[in-house]
């Protein structure tokens, strides 16, 4: 019963991480009517950065990363939110949504690989054939997406590159295995991630802050939904067992078609409906 009660506890976690996870690349696309992408980004991490570490340092009272760990959280900000983040933050200019659902679909597959190239992670039949299974889903239901997409060579290699950092970042997060909390790893390597976006965020600024209800939005969602709540699922998850936190990336693009729906009032074609239904078999195989 216990095992059972926990398995519920997870199942209703990386669920709930999922839908928020889906939902900020909804928050994203109202941002960027307001903002160029990356200074979005900056002023995101900046604000989610100091206002957890302060709330940890001030309230908390939790104690500061060793001289060891501050170079392991620095390299775990490079990799989740400098590379991987900016590089989303980037690339939604030159890709289409969809295409970019698709991208997010790869991240378990390069968990699996990245784990068991550095962590010896033994992956079973089962996990393999649910996660095959899932890939089939997520390309059936983003196939008519790529066919009308029209995207551009560096919007691809964008995502490729935060993809690949996504996945390396979340196994380098397994093996470094910091005695830090998951909030004070969120909220030093969120601060630290957008101070080093800041070249970035300013070389590639091409419009100015427009402050209206869509930014407001956004930013308010991004920093504290995202960058706060569903971050520290995911660390959560991630604790546990880095391939099985990985499958609920599987179910992000799946939500992401149901709230793009509900809120921006894209359809939902057949293609996915069906492939939504082999996500949810494949879950279900993989455990």
């Amino acid at each position: 019963m216990k095992t059972l009660s926990i398995q519920k506890k997870e199942n209703t976690t990386g669920i709930f991480f999922a839908i928020l996870w889906a939902s900020a690349a909804i928050a994203m696309k109202i941002g960027i009517q307001s903002a160029s992408p990356l200074t979005l980004a900056v002023i995101r991490f900046l604000i989610a950065g100091i206002l957890m570490v302060s709330v940890l340092q001030i309230f908390l009272k939790e104690k500061l990363p060793s001289k060891s760990e501050w170079l392991k959280i620095t390299v775990f900000g490079l990799l989740n939110i400098t590379i991987y983040l900016g590089c989303l933050f980037a690339a939604i200019e030159f890709v289409s949504a969809g295409l970019m659902n698709l991208f997010i679909s790869i991240n378990p597959i390069l968990i699996v690989l990245f784990s068991i190239l550095f962590l010896n992670r033994k992956v079973s039949k089962r996990e393999i054939v649910g996660f095959l299974i899932c890939f089939i889903g997520l390309t059936i239901a983003t196939l008519p997406v790529l066919q009308e997409s029209k995207a551009s060579v560096i919007g691809i290699i964008l995502l490729l590159i935060g993809m690949s950092s996504y996945s390396i970042g979340s196994v380098y997060y397994k093996k470094i295995d910091l005695k830090l909390s998951n909030r004070s790893i969120n909220g030093w390597q969120t601060l630290i991630g957008g101070v080093f976006l800041i070249p970035a965020a300013y070389l590639m600024n091409n419009k100015s802050i427009i402050l209206d209800s869509n930014f407001y939005t956004s930013l308010f969602w991004l920093t504290i939904v995202i960058s706060i709540f569903a971050t520290l699922l995911w660390l959560n998850l991630l604790k546990k067992d880095t391939v099985k936190a990985s499958k609920w990336l599987f179910l992000a693009p799946v939500f992401g078609y149901v709230l793009s729906f509900l809120i921006l009032g894209e359809p939902i074609t057949l293609f996915e409906i069906i492939g939504t239904i082999f996500v949810i078999v494949g879950l279900k195989i993989s455990k």
